[in-house]
């Protein structure tokens, strides 16, 4: 019968390791490490030596397999890595030429990379998918929910935005409304609707003391420009508008608050803007870390924002 034994070589068995000392037919006696010595079956060896090896040879298997999987996962969490800082904003901060005008007035480059960097940043601090626009024919870029922003409707779209003119950079919270009569469901609307609930009021005001923010009203009068400029006093709100010919102030409660922003867009176009202006001097030398800042006004702004695209709380 063949068999795997040679006579002065060692094995193992369920027990541990043994020496062959005599093998005679069927028979074979064998001495473990410990000095015991046994007679047992050929056979009886032979299968269990055969299993031992055969179990020894699977592990093997498993564990250049396990080590593949390692390698592999490796491999692909480096593509990921590689992926991730590819598609990482570049956004490096303003250059002086982005305050610039020219022919066509002022050409920001990096708007693109700035929207990314910072829709990127406002998903990290707050529940939601947020995407980035660029306005055409603009120095300005648009960062919004994006299951909130119509791109065939931009007039009457409420969005996070960052401009650049030269003076500066202007950044914060738009919401505003073509020529004609607002429909109910718009923007514009329900932010208008829900300033008569004192937790919204509460959270504007907070909001404009905690970061410098002024209440600008555009609208079409004679022609399109700036009508008002409102900020938080320490009881109400304060009115300013300035023309060539004098400057004009004025209190406002809330209710004034609400009756004018509903006179300026009642049948015409009309935009307001809850922003913050940040210098050209200041900008430059902020560099890269000004999307961080302007990503902390917008992160304070998405309440604000979601009352009025209607977006449930995360």
């Amino acid at each position: 019968m063949s068999q795997p034994f040679e006579v002065g070589k060692t094995y193992r068995n369920r027990a541990g390791e043994y020496v062959v000392q005599v093998i005679e037919g069927e028979w074979m006696r064998i001495r473990y490490t410990n000095g015991k010595t046994l007679d047992t079956r050929v056979g009886i060896q032979a299968r269990i030596w055969e299993n031992i090896q055969f179990e020894e040879q699977m592990a093997r298997q498993e564990e250049r397999e396990r080590l593949s999987r390692e390698a592999r996962m490796a491999a692909r969490r480096r593509s990921a890595r590689a992926r991730r800082i590819r598609a990482q904003p570049r956004f490096q901060g303003f250059e002086e030429v982005d305050f610039e005008p020219k022919k066509r007035g002022i050409s920001w480059s990096s708007r693109k990379e700035m929207g990314t960097a910072l829709a990127q940043e406002l998903g990290k601090r707050v529940p939601g998918d947020f995407g980035t626009w660029i306005v055409p024919r603009q120095s300005r870029v648009h960062v919004a929910r994006k299951e909130h922003y119509n791109t065939d409707a931009r007039d009457r779209n409420a969005a996070f935005f960052v401009a650049t003119d030269e003076k500066g950079v202007t950044y914060g919270f738009r919401v505003g409304k073509p020529d004609g009569k607002a429909a109910d469901n718009w923007p514009w609307s329900v932010l208008l609707a829900a300033l008569s609930d004192n937790s919204v009021r509460r959270m504007l005001r907070a909001v404009m003391k905690a970061h410098d923010l002024s209440l600008d009203v555009y609208a079409m009068h004679v022609s399109y420009g700036q009508v008002g400029q409102i900020s938080v006093q320490e009881r109400g709100f304060l009115w300013e508008h300035q023309t060539a010919e004098q400057e004009m102030t004025k209190r406002m409660n809330w209710g004034d608050l609400a009756e004018y922003l509903q006179a300026e867009g009642a049948e015409r176009r009309c935009d307001l803007y809850l922003r913050k202006r940040m210098p050209v001097a200041d900008a430059l030398k902020a560099g890269k870390d000004i999307a961080q800042e302007i990503a902390s006004v917008f992160e304070a702004l998405v309440p604000l924002y979601d009352t009025s695209v209607g977006a449930k709380a995360g």
